[in-house]
C-alpha cells in the first residue's frame, strides 16, 4: 500500500526472545567454563569488562560491580547498570511481575563475566542465583550527550545517552510505542515497552524534533555484526519534545486534493487541514478520504474509529507518492457521521489515469479469475481491452468459490494506480481497486454461455440462413488473409533477430577462428609453442561457437511442439540457455494444463523464449522462474528474474525485443506487461485470451 511504514525497531516479542536466549547461552558458557586461572581479585569497573574479548570474557573471570541503574524490566530478566566508566548489561532473576532494581538504584552486583551474543555481559556466579543487592535509591546520572554517527559506533551498545533528532513518526506495535528517527543521514528507532494506554500516545511527536533519554540497544546477527540500532528507554518523561522541524501555523488551512505539492502551491514543510469522508481505513497503516475534488491517502498509524461513511478531518504535511501526492498525518480526528457519497460510475480505461488515484468509484467487468491472497481476496477482472486486479479486504470463507469465471460483476471501491516510466516522468501502468468487503462486490449477470445475448445470436443465425453463411465465411477469408500478414511479418522480424544474433555470435566467433589460425600460420616454422597457443586458442573458439550454432537452430525450429508441449518446451529452452547451470530455473504450473491453438502457443514460446534469452544473456540473474496459469477462457505466461534490472520505458525506445513480445501478444487480443526496476530483478507476463 501507498505511504507505508518500514518500521526500523524489533518489535517487544523479539527482544524478550534475544534477551532470554543471552541467558541460555551464558549459562551453557559458565557451566563449560574451566574454573583453574580465574584471578582472584574480581573486575570493579565496567570499562575492564567492556575491554575484554569475547573468548576471555567466555572463561567466567569474577565481577564486583558498584553501579546506578539506567534500564530495569525483570520480566524479561533484562537490566543495565552505569558506573562512570560505562555500561554493561546483566542478567537478572525473571521476575513476571517486575518487581526488582527499578531505575536510579544503586546496586552491588556480583558475577562473572559472559560472552553475550553482541558485547560482553555480566551473568551470576556459577551454580548460584543472581546476586544484585540494592544498596540505596536515587536518580540515574546524567546522560551522555551524543549524536546519530557516533550512536552507530557498535561499542556504544549499553551506553546510557541523550540525543536530539527529527521523529518521522509514530507508530504503536502490540502495546508498545515505537518512534522512528532520523539525525543527520542515520536512522534510528525508540521503543518504550508497554502496555501503554492508546489515549497516551503521544501522536503530536511526528514531524517534530525531541530529545530522548535511554539505553543503547543493537540489532545484530548471528556473527556478532551489528544490523540495527534503538535506544530502549523507560517513560515517556524519556521523550522530551523540543519543538517542530519548522514553525508552523496554529490554524492550518483547509486544502483540496489538487493543490498539494504543485510549483508555486502548499510544498512538503506546510501544514495543511483536509476534512473528507472515509471510504476506506486499513488499521495501522491510513485511511483514504473522498473529498471534494477527489480522493486522498493518508498516512497513519494513530488508531482512529473511522468506517466507511465517517467524517475525519486530518492536519498533516503533503508527501510524494507513486502517482499522487499523499498526507501524512500529524492528527486525525473524527467530526461526525454521515452516507457514503455516490460513487463515480466510470469504465476501467478511465480509472486509470492519475488523477484518480483513491478516488471512490464503481465499475462493471468481467471476472476471469479469484483466488485467496494475503490481503484478502484478489479477483482477476477484465473490462473492455483493460485487464485489472480488484482486491476485497474482507469475505466470507470460501466466498471466492462462489463466483464463477466468466460472470459480470460490479465493484465499488478506491482507485489505486501503480506507475511507470523514467526518472522524470512517471504515467500510469496498473489498476487496482480496493472493496472493503464482500458487500461491495455484485453480481449482474451469470457468465455468458447461456445469456440471453448468446440466445439472440443463436436466433439470428438461424433466421438469416445462408447470408449467415456467406458473411462467415467471407470473415473467415479475411481473418485468414490477415493471420498470414501477422505470420509473415512475425517470420521477417525472426529473420531479422536471428541474422543479428548470428552476425554477433557466429560470425564475429568466425572471424576470430580465422585470425588465430592465420597467426599460428605465421609462427609454425620459428615459435612452434606460440602457433600452438593459437592452435588451442582457435579450438577454444569452435566450441564457443558451437553452442552458439546449436542455441541458434534451437532458436530456429519452427516450435517443437510437435515433440512436446508449451511448458515442456520452454523448460527444454531454458536448460539450453543454461547449460553450464549456473543460474536456477524453476516451472510451476498453476491450473488444468489443456491443448491451446497453434498461433497462441508459438506466441507464447516465442515470448517467452525473448524473456528467457534475456534474462540469461543481460540481467546477470541468479534464479529465472517460469509460472504457467491457466484461466477459464485465458492463460499467463510469467518469467521473472531476480537480475539487476533495467529501465521499461527507455528500453522500449531501443530495442526490438520488447516491441516484438507487445506486437505478438496484442496480434491475438492479448496483453503484456513487463515490471522491472533497478537492482529489483524483471518480471515479463503475458495474458492471452483463448
Amino acid at each position: 500500500m501507498h505511504g507505508g511504514r518500514i518500521s526500523l525497531m524489533i518489535p517487544a516479542v523479539i527482544l524478550r526472545t534475544v534477551m532470554q536466549t543471552v541467558g541460555i547461552v551464558a549459562a551453557s558458557m559458565m557451566a563449560s567454563a574451566a574454573s583453574p586461572g580465574l584471578p582472584e581479585t574480581p573486575l570493579t569497573t565496567i570499562r575492564e569488562i567492556r575491554s575484554l574479548t569475547p573468548e576471555q570474557a567466555a572463561t567466567a573471570i569474577p565481577v564486583h560491580l558498584k553501579g546506578t541503574v539506567t534500564f530495569s524490566k525483570p520480566s524479561i530478566s533484562t537490566l543495565f547498570i552505569h558506573d562512570g566508566s560505562g555500561g554493561v548489561f546483566v542478567l537478572p532473576p525473571n521476575s513476571p511481575d517486575d518487581s526488582g532494581p527499578k531505575v536510579g538504584d544503586r546496586v552491588e552486583v556480583t558475577g562473572v563475566t559472559g560472552a553475550g551474543l553482541f558485547a560482553t555481559v555480566v551473568n551470576p556466579p556459577r551454580g548460584q542465583a543472581p546476586d544484585i543487592r540494592v544498596t540505596g535509591h536515587g536518580s540515574p546520572p546524567e546522560p551522555t550527550e551524543t549524536n546519530a554517527r557516533t550512536l552507530m559506533v557498535p561499542e556504544m551498545d549499553c551506553e546510557w545517552v541523550a540525543i536530539s533528532a527529527f521523529v518521522k513518526e509514530v507508530s504503536m506495535e502490540s502495546g508498545d510505542l515505537v518512534l522512528s528517527c532520523q539525525e543527520g543521514t542515520h536512522e534510528f528507532g525508540v521503543l518504550l515497552e508497554g502496555p501503554l494506554p492508546v489515549e497516551s500516545v503521544p501522536w503530536n511527536l511526528a514531524e517534530s524534533r525531541a530529545r530522548i533519554r535511554g539505553i543503547v540497544a543493537t540489532r545484530f546477527n548471528p556473527s556478532r555484526q551489528m544490523t540495527g540500532r534503538l535506544l530502549r528507554v523507560s517513560s515517556l518523561a524519556d521523550i522530551e519534545p523540543i519543538g517542530p522541524s519548522e514553525p508552523q501555523q496554529a490554524d492550518p488551512p483547509l486544502v483540496n486534493t489538487s493543490s498539494l505539492l504543485r510549483a508555486g502551491g502548499i510544498g512538503p514543510d506546510d501544514l495543511v487541514k483536509v476534512r473528507g469522508i472515509t471510504t476506506m481505513a486499513i488499521s495501522g497503516r491510513g485511511l483514504f478520504l473522498q473529498v471534494e475534488d477527489g480522493g486522498l491517502w493518508v498516512q497513519t498509524a494513530q488508531p482512529v474509529a473511522a468506517v466507511p461513511g465517517t467524517v475525519i478531518e486530518v492536519t498533516g504535511w503533503p508527501r510524494p507518492g507513486e502517482m499522487k501526492p499523499y498526507l501524512r498525518a500529524r492528527n486525525a480526528s473524527v467530526i461526525g457521521t454521515t452516507t457514503l457519497p455516490v460513487p463515480e460510475n466510470l469504465e476501467a480505461a478511465d480509472l486509470l489515469k492519475a488523477e484518480k488515484d483513491g478516488h471512490w468509484v464503481v465499475t462493471d467487468a468481467e471476472l476471469l479469475d479469484s483466488y485467496q491472497g494475503p490481503e484478502g481476496v484478489n479477483l482477476e477482472l477484465r473490462n473492455a481491452n483493460l485487464v485489472f486486479r480488484g482486491n476485497v479486504a474482507s469475505a466470507p470463507a470460501g466466498w471466492e468459490e462462489s463466483l464463477r469465471p466468466g460472470s459480470t460483476l460490479r465493484l465499488r471501491g478506491v482507485v489505486r494506480i501503480s506507475s511507470t516510466g523514467n526518472m522524470i516522468l512517471r504515467v500510469e501502468d496498473k489498476l487496482t481497486l480496493l472493496s472493503a468487503s464482500a458487500a461491495d462486490v455484485t453480481m449482474i449477470a451469470p457468465p455468458p454461455f447461456w445469456t440471453p445475448r448468446r440466445i439472440g445470436f443463436a436466433s439470428a443465425f438461424l433466421f438469416l440462413g445462408g447470408t449467415a453463411l456467406f458473411g462467415v465465411a467471407r470473415t473467415r477469408r479475411i481473418r485468414e488473409q490477415e493471420t498470414q500478414r501477422r505470420e509473415f511479418e512475425a517470420v521477417l522480424a525472426e529473420r531479422g533477430r536471428f541474422a543479428r544474433e548470428i552476425h554477433d555470435s557466429l560470425a564475429q566467433g568466425l572471424t576470430s577462428i580465422s585470425l588465430q589460425l592465420e597467426c599460428a600460420r605465421d609462427n609454425l616454422n620459428d615459435q612452434p609453442e606460440q602457433a600452438a597457443s593459437h592452435i588451442e586458442n582457435a579450438r577454444s573458439l569452435v566450441r564457443d561457437s558451437l553452442r552458439e550454432a546449436r542455441r541458434t537452430i534451437w532458436n530456429l525450429r519452427p516450435l517443437a511442439l510437435g515433440e512436446a508441449d508449451l511448458a515442456s518446451s520452454l523448460q527444454r529452452f531454458a536448460s539450453s540457455l543454461n547449460s553450464d547451470g549456473r543460474i536456477a530455473c524453476s516451472q510451476q504450473i498453476e491450473g488444468t494444463p489443456r491443448p491451446l491453438p497453434q498461433d497462441h502457443e508459438a506466441t507464447l514460446l516465442r515470448i517467452g523464449q525473448e524473456a528467457l534469452t534475456n534474462a540469461v544473456r543481460h540481467s546477470g540473474a541468479t534464479e529465472i522462474r517460469q509460472h504457467l496459469r491457466y484461466g477459464n477462457g485465458w492463460i499467463t505466461l510469467t518469467v521473472k528474474d531476480n537480475g539487476r534490472g533495467f529501465d521499461v520505458a527507455d528500453m522500449a525506445r531501443r530495442g526490438f525485443g520488447l516491441t516484438g513480445m507487445r506486437e505478438r501478444a496484442s496480434g491475438l487480443g492479448g496483453s503484456l506487461s513487463i515490471d522491472s526496476r533497478s537492482n529489483h530483478g524483471t518480471e515479463v507476463s503475458a495474458t492471452l485470451p483463448t
